[in-house]
């Protein structure tokens, strides 16, 4: 009975600081909507966070927790993790990621991770005007393309808090423009790309009631780029997340199943707040479903995906999981990840 009141009672107060959060955010000043700069920063890369539509702020995990809350890598009980994933983004772009985490001393010495993903936009056309009879003439092609590289730390300051921090260098070639015509009828051409230095800082909190966790980041603090004579920002977002595995609530066989629900608050600079809301069982910890939801959204709904371990050794295992995402008009969204831990 006081172990059910201590869980109503921690949950009562940290779900009344996800409703402020998103109450607050009504009296926020107004936002530019898709108006920040190097919108790829937010883009989800990995299909285990992506199957539970992103709720991952307070979920322990391995190298891939780099990309939304550096403090839970923490956490991870392997000496090396290292995971790759490739998105098959909506119209045509292509996201390609990385990351590995290394835990010198058995985590006395806290968490170290490397992080990098490629961004590859594909081909355009590019025309200009003329007075010919089409009012256009053919100017080849250009290929915009994103990188970003990164550095990860997080110690863990206790057996229930941690924090963690990523420092990344981004940079986006939005391709050659042309500005001007020479007499010889050749172009001046423009190169449009900028580069700046990203942090993102997170803290992570194990309750001490059965599995619950909370957790908090800021992602993309950074100063304004500029591609132009104009300053653009970055998409600086806020989240906060709950977690548990349910299934310590009940009488259920722990060593056979597992489920895990988690509830993130985010707020970004340039959308209205959202809530994402995510799922995760696990049989034998070999065989995993997910599912989730994130509202309010213009086109993105619901997520699934799956993903298959193979046992190495004691401790050591392959992974590959598998991601769905809707996005309503525009092309579905497919995630392919590959994990190996040592």
């Amino acid at each position: 009975m006081k172990k059910t009141a201590r869980f109503l009672t921690t949950s009562g107060v940290l779900a009344l600081l996800l409703l402020m959060l998103c109450a607050n955010g009504l009296e926020a000043q107004q936002r530019k909507s898709a108006q920040t700069s190097m919108k790829f920063l937010s883009t989800s890369n990995f299909a285990n966070a992506a199957g539970m539509a992103n709720a991952v702020t307070a979920v322990e995990g391995g190298a891939w927790t780099q990309f939304y809350n550096p403090a839970a890598i923490a956490w991870t009980t392997q000496n090396v993790d290292v995971t790759g994933s490739v998105t098959e983004f909506i119209a045509d772009i292509n996201y390609s990621a990385g990351a590995a985490s290394f835990r010198p001393g058995k985590g006395n010495f806290g968490v170290v991770g490397v992080q990098f993903f490629g961004v590859d936009y594909g081909d355009f056309q590019r025309t200009i005007r003329t007075d010919g009879e089409s009012g256009y003439a053919d100017a080849g092609t250009f290929s915009p393309n994103a990188f970003s590289f990164g550095l990860s730390y997080a110690k863990a300051l206790s057996n229930q808090f941690s924090v963690g921090a990523n420092f990344k260098y981004v940079t986006q070639n939005l391709g050659a423009g042309i500005v001007d015509i020479n007499q010889d009828q050749s172009f001046q051409e423009q190169t449009f790309e900028a580069n700046a230095t990203v942090i993102d800082f997170g803290v992570f909190y194990k309750t001490g009631f059965e599995s619950l966790n909370f957790a908090m980041v800021l992602r993309n603090f950074s100063p304004d780029v500029r591609f132009d004579a104009l300053d653009h920002e970055l998409p600086l977002t806020f989240k906060m997340g709950l977690s548990m595995d349910v299934f310590d609530l009940t009488n259920i066989d722990r060593t056979k199943h597992s489920m895990l629900v988690s509830l993130d608050a985010n707020r970004s600079r340039d959308f209205n707040e959202q809530i994402q809301i995510g799922g995760q069982y696990t049989f034998l910890d070999l065989f995993i479903l997910r599912g989730g939801y994130v509202f309010p959204s213009d086109e993105e709904g619901f997520t699934a995906g799956f993903g298959v371990k193979g046992k190495l050794r004691r401790d050591q295992y392959v992974q590959v999981d598998y991601s769905y995402s809707d996005f309503g008009v525009f092309d579905n969204v497919s995630r392919l990840t590959f994990r190996i831990t040592l």
